[in-house]
């Protein structure tokens, strides 16, 4: 199967901080999610949500706790609160997965790509800082529903590529973290929700690229465009055209990038363009994951995971 190129280069801190400790969840408030996943706690008519020492708006009613590609298996503390204000504590226990491993070869065209100069390396670097300081999400109430909205009218099935870890020509490696739909060049590329527009510009590796956030922390991504027809500051509506599909920037032939950062998370974007219903959901989980819970090994992920009232 030919695999299609590309590179994938303020939610409000809690108070006071409450000691992780011992889990004292019942198996039923237990979920298990795997690396790159979503789990979810619905029934209890949710207004607020928390997980990684953040605490964040429900999303319909319903608590989503997104887990990033790299995040070591283990225990972390959810919280949902209801619309009565009253706090719920759960567990959400990270699940290893396994990635493909994908060899790679560029064609001479993209050379620039494995040997960039000493200004492309330049560019390539500012232009990560400028992304890394929008992923986080600007928080705030959700402007989205889920699923999101497809972004072509006719979205192919993607070829899997979430989360593998490719090299390229020998040389250099990148961890795919988002997901390629082999879209023609040309057709209309269109945002997934409602939104404002943070970064849209020309990179060195994603080539054309519209960054927009959605509130709640969540940032969707789209690469390789061929055109951009979006400015920073826009407010989108969802469904909006904003550019067409290309092959622009480290890209073997036209087609869509589409990645999503859920509160600062590299999460499969697959999984908010289907129905919901399909994520893991605390109520699923009960004596295998209590099994889980009960032998894991309670790591400290990047962020804290204390939770407040």
């Amino acid at each position: 199967m030919r695999i299609t190129s590309c590179l994938v280069a303020s939610v409000a801190a809690l108070a006071a901080p409450l000691a992780l400790g011992p889990s004292t969840a019942a198996a039923a408030d237990i979920v298990t999610v795997p690396q790159g996943g979503v789990g979810r706690w619905t029934g209890i008519a949710a207004k607020e949500c928390g997980i990684y020492g953040k605490r964040y708006a429900a999303v319909d009613a319903a608590c989503y706790f997104p887990v990033d590609i790299r995040t070591p298996a283990g225990a972390h503390e959810i919280a949902a609160w209801d619309q009565d204000g009253k706090r719920h504590v759960g567990t959400l226990v990270v699940q290893e997965a396994t990635f493909a491993k994908v060899e790679m070869d560029l064609p001479e065209s993209l050379g620039r790509y494995l040997d960039p100069s000493a200004e492309e390396i330049a560019r390539a670097g500012k232009e990560r800082t400028e992304v890394l300081a929008i992923l986080g999400g600007s928080g705030g109430e959700p402007r989205f529903s889920l699923p999101l909205a497809k972004p072509t009218a006719n979205l192919p099935k993607s070829e899997d590529d979430f989360g593998s870890e490719r090299t390229f020509n020998g040389k250099r490696k990148s961890l795919h973290s988002g997901r390629d739909y082999p879209v023609g060049a040309g057709n209309s590329v269109m945002a997934v929700a409602d939104g404002k527009v943070v970064l849209a510009a020309d990179h060195f590796y994603t080539g054309n690229a519209v960054y927009i956030d959605h509130g709640d922390g969540l940032v969707s991504m789209n690469f390789h465009l061929q055109s951009i027809a979006v400015e920073v500051g826009d407010e989108v509506k969802r469904g909006e055209k904003i550019g067409t599909i290309g092959g622009t920037g480290r890209a073997t032939g036209p087609h869509l990038h589409l990645g999503l950062r859920w509160l600062g998370k590299r999460i499969d974007p697959a999984l908010l363009l289907a129905t919901p219903d399909a994520l893991p959901a605390v109520s699923d989980s009960r004596a295998e994951a209590q099994h889980k819970i009960d032998r894991a090994e309670r790591k400290e992920p990047d962020e804290t995971d204390d939770l407040t009232d």
